[in-house]
């Protein structure tokens, strides 16, 4: 990271997310001394410890509680300033940060991303795939992408597309395990399923305006969706798929649909949304613009 005039707070901040000196230089890319020499430096500059480290934590006193708060807004500010120059300036630059689900980075997301470098060269890119629903403001992320349902909190949050989600198998399993056509035959088959806490609970299986509730009993778990993908193309049982992953799959003859009359939804019968979170009303242009190349590269039910 540049270090400017502001390096001392993006330091003291960058501790104060992580309580680790260790794992915030890393982040920063610099040295641990570094990291240390300023946190000293600012707590020198405003006359207090911000501050406690021991062997096993660093947390903030009281006096770093409240003074974190205002560095943290400090550098959302000179952020914001400095990409609405670039905004006056009439062009897309910067370096773009965001994260987005493992499955999206494999099925859909590099066409995207490669139709995007092409049109803004002036920008580089940063991108953390995690299933794990990460804290755009504390990772210093511009976003983050989701799936599912969105989340109450304090992120605001923008809908990119709405999906289905199919019960899906491959041709091979359902030729040895047979093809089940309602719910309540899964009971008899193997399920796959992703081992996010989101993710286990019991199924909502919908058909019109009829719902069954499956108790899903998984026979093999993964935590991440390509690798949910991968093994139900080995033949190792059924899983739920997002649609957007799961219909190029099957229109070329790699997976089927399992139930093929339902949809898996909320226990209310909704169906979910990829949607974007982020912390400030104020996106960067090249924030801006990827959200827009999303939307407009990415087809959904919907849409």
């Amino acid at each position: 990271m540049e270090r400017g005039a502001l390096w001392e707070y993006q330091v003291f901040c960058a501790v104060a997310e992580r309580q680790s000196f260790v794992v915030a230089a890393r982040a920063l890319g610099a040295s641990p001394s570094a990291v240390t020499r300023a946190v000293q430096a600012l707590e020198r500059q405003v006359g207090a410890q911000l501050l406690l480290r021991s062997k096993s934590s660093v947390v903030l006193t009281p006096q770093g509680e409240s003074y974190f708060q205002s560095a943290r807004e400090l550098l959302r500010l000179e952020a914001q300033a400095r990409d609405d120059l670039q905004d006056a300036q009439g062009g897309v630059q910067g370096r773009l940060r965001f994260s987005a689900p493992d499955l999206l980075g494999v099925a859909l997301l590099p066409a995207v991303l490669r139709r995007y470098a092409d049109a803004h060269p002036g920008v580089s890119m940063d991108i953390v795939y995690t299933d794990k629903g990460i804290d755009p403001i504390a990772e210093g992320l511009d976003f983050a992408i989701r799936g599912g349902f969105p989340a109450s909190s304090e992120l605001l949050g923008a809908r990119l597309w709405p999906y289905e989600r199919l019960l899906c198998a491959s041709p091979d399993y359902v030729q040895r395990m047979g093809l089940p056509r309602e719910p309540e035959e899964l009971k008899q088959h193997r399920l796959v399923m992703h081992t996010g806490p989101r993710v286990l609970k019991d199924w909502h299986l919908r058909q019109d305006k009829r719902i069954v509730r499956l108790h899903a009993e998984p026979a093999v778990r993964a935590s991440s969706g390509s690798g949910v993908m991968a093994m139900v193309l080995q033949g190792m049982g059924i899983a739920r798929l997002a649609d957007w992953a799961a219909q190029p799959e099957i229109d070329r003859g790699a997976l089927v649909r399992v139930c093929p009359a339902y949809t898996v939804t909320s226990a209310q019968g909704a169906a979910p949304q990829m949607h974007a979170v982020y912390g400030s009303r104020s996106l960067p242009a090249r924030a801006r613009a990827m959200l827009a190349a999303i939307r407009q590269s990415i087809s959904g039910p919907g849409r």
